[in-house]
């Protein structure tokens, strides 16, 4: 599919970025450690060379460090500077890698920019919008990062937690995207069609807080229809669908039918395109709802 061009994306709404502190941070402790290391070096050419004989280092901890004479003490502590700078320096690539792309949020769609490379793809292409936690907050379930496709055909894209601005831009996108797929998967319902979301179970969403590897997702479908809604191959009509409870304490989504069994129930982190799937039903049991009391 050729890519939309950012022309047909609407008014730029808002530009989005990760901050440099942190690489730059880095950077400078880097130098600084193979400066001292530098340093080092230079003393151990001056120091007298009269002075020799075994030193023994006791570390705080009790662990007692044996040395053959005072060189070998500059030689190990020139290694360590020189192994904490070059720590300091992978870290400021890795950390640059992950904050390479920044955000353009058109009112269409959502432009990523790295470099002179843009990547856009309208809000009314997006068929997987994936919220997660990560890091501290994983426990707790507080969404941190966002990513994105086309569908399961390609990549996601991932917003980290890092981002200038999260938060923001996260009631954004689920705003933008909301407002661009609703009115696409009622039209589909309304003329008999199937609009199909995707998830991946509780354990799944656990699994990946613990591994950090939320990316690699196996999904499953959610398959809707003006009227059922198909849960692992079972179809269950509309019109015995009674409650949906969004859990606060568990994070869970229960959808009971009218004799009180659970249809689903998983984690709202794990539906892709969350707000859309909620509101799709929504709009589907109220117009059920309606049909049967006029």
């Amino acid at each position: 599919m050729q890519p939309t061009p950012v022309t047909s994306a609407g008014k730029l709404l808002g530009s989005f970025g990760y901050g440099k502190a942190l690489i730059v941070s880095l950077i400078t402790l880097g130098i600084i450690c193979v400066g001292l290391a530098a340093f080092v070096g230079y003393l151990s050419t001056i120091v007298s060379t009269d002075v020799s004989g075994p030193v023994d280092l006791q570390t705080r901890r009790g662990t007692t460090l044996h040395f053959s004479g005072p060189i070998q003490i500059f030689y190990f502590t020139i290694g360590l500077l020189l192994a904490l700078g070059l720590s300091m320096f992978g870290l400021a690539l890795w950390q640059k890698k992950l904050r390479g792309a920044r955000y353009e949020v058109y009112e269409k769609g959502l432009c990523q920019v790295i470099g002179s490379e843009r990547d856009y793809l309208p809000f009314s292409e997006m068929e997987d919008l994936y919220l997660f936690a990560s890091g501290q907050t994983a426990a707790a379930g507080l969404v941190n990062n966002l990513a994105y496709r086309r569908n399961d055909s390609e990549a996601f894209r991932r917003v980290n937690a890092h981002l200038k601005g999260l938060y923001k831009f996260i009631d954004l996108v689920r705003e933008l995207h909301l407002n661009e797929r609703l009115p696409q998967a009622m039209a589909t319902l309304s003329q008999g069609g199937t609009v199909q979301f995707n998830y991946i179970g509780t354990g799944q969403v656990w699994g990946k807080r613990v591994s950090g590897n939320f990316l690699n997702v196996t999904t499953k479908p959610l398959r809707v229809t003006r009227d059922a809604l198909e849960v692992e191959g079972i179809k269950v009509p509309m019109t015995s669908l009674r409650s949906i409870d969004l859990s606060a304490w568990t994070e869970l989504v229960v959808i009971k039918d009218e004799s009180g069994r659970t249809v689903l129930s998983t984690a709202g982190s794990g539906i892709m395109s969350f707000d859309l799937f909620l509101n799709t039903l929504h709009n589907l049991l109220e117009a059920k709802q309606a049909s049967a009391t006029a």
